[in-house]
């Protein structure tokens, strides 16, 4: 069966309508994974969640969740706590609680949870691309029990231009350093948002021995030169947790300095979630939709 990828869940819709085609045909390999009953990050239930039991089928039917995201009835995705719910206790505050119809695109959704959130709060034409056929099978079924309409479609980062269209706010998070040419699809980026920009990324340990010898300088007067920011390291084969999709790990002055060649111009204060990992909203404006506090 085809999944469509442009589909779009009905509210009101009845539960179990539409959700059996998202699960794949081969048994699930951990048919006994827990799936976690904590319901105290979430105290609005999702409009069009199944049955409990129904509901534990389907999440169980994917191998493996990468985002934690409550369907209700006490269920989640996935019984650890998810990296993207400690991403968003830092990003809600600077989210207005009404976005008034403000266009969003969730760059590398996953199972769109931040997508659904956006959308939750009252955000307008919302898109979520991925190049995963599985996350976004998870995203659709999310999108279904939480009756969201976002459209999921699966593009690669790298082709952001070929939508034709601009969007005021530009969700990047855990995408920077799965990116072959990081700088070009910032400024792609850059030329389709109206408004601001979240970046949420691995990066270089900021440590102050980290430091490179380039040759540098005015026309005239080039001489080694010392810089202890503004690097970036490129990742070949495995090196990054096993995992070939990495490509580059910049440090927090890079990132900045990439966004400020995409043509973002205002900064909040840059938050370091771990030591390794960094998120800052860069917007093109004081009057912005997200906070810069």
């Amino acid at each position: 069966m085809v999944l469509n990828l442009r589909h779009r869940t009905k509210v009101g819709m009845r539960p179990l309508q539409g959700l059996r085609h998202l699960i794949p045909f081969a048994s699930p390999r951990h048919p006994s994974a827990p799936v976690s009953s904590d319901r105290s990050r979430c105290s609005v239930e999702p409009p069009n969640a199944p049955e409990r039991e129904e509901l534990l089928r389907l999440v169980r039917a994917f191998p493996w969740w990468y985002q934690r995201i409550y369907l209700g009835h006490g269920v989640f995705t996935r019984d650890a706590p998810g990296s993207n719910e400690l991403l968003w206790d830092h990003l809600a505050p600077a989210i207005p609680d009404d976005l008034r119809g403000a266009s969003v695109l969730d760059v590398g959704s996953n199972a769109g949870f931040f997508a659904i959130e956006m959308k939750r709060r009252n955000a307008g034409r919302v898109l979520g691309i991925e190049t995963s056929d599985e996350h976004l099978r998870q995203a659709v079924l999310c999108n279904a029990v939480w009756g969201t309409d976002v459209e999921f479609r699966k593009l690669d980062a790298h082709d952001i231009e070929s939508l034709g269209e601009t969007f005021d706010i530009v969700l990047f998070t855990g995408i920077l350093y799965h990116l072959r040419n990081p700088l070009s699809v910032l400024e792609s980026v850059g030329s389709i948002c109206r408004d601001a920009i979240v970046v949420e990324t691995e990066v270089i340990v900021d440590d102050s021995r980290n430091r490179v010898y380039v040759h540098q300088g005015p026309h005239g007067n080039m001489r080694i030169t010392e810089a202890r920011r503004g690097l970036m390291k490129f990742i070949e084969g495995e090196e990054l947790n096993g995992d070939p999709t990495n490509w580059w790990v910049p440090d927090r002055e890079c990132v900045m300095g990439m966004l400020r060649t995409a043509g973002f111009r205002r900064f909040s204060r840059g938050l370091d979630l771990a030591s390794t990992r960094f998120m800052i909203i860069a917007a093109k404006s004081d009057d912005g939709l997200l906070s810069l506090v």
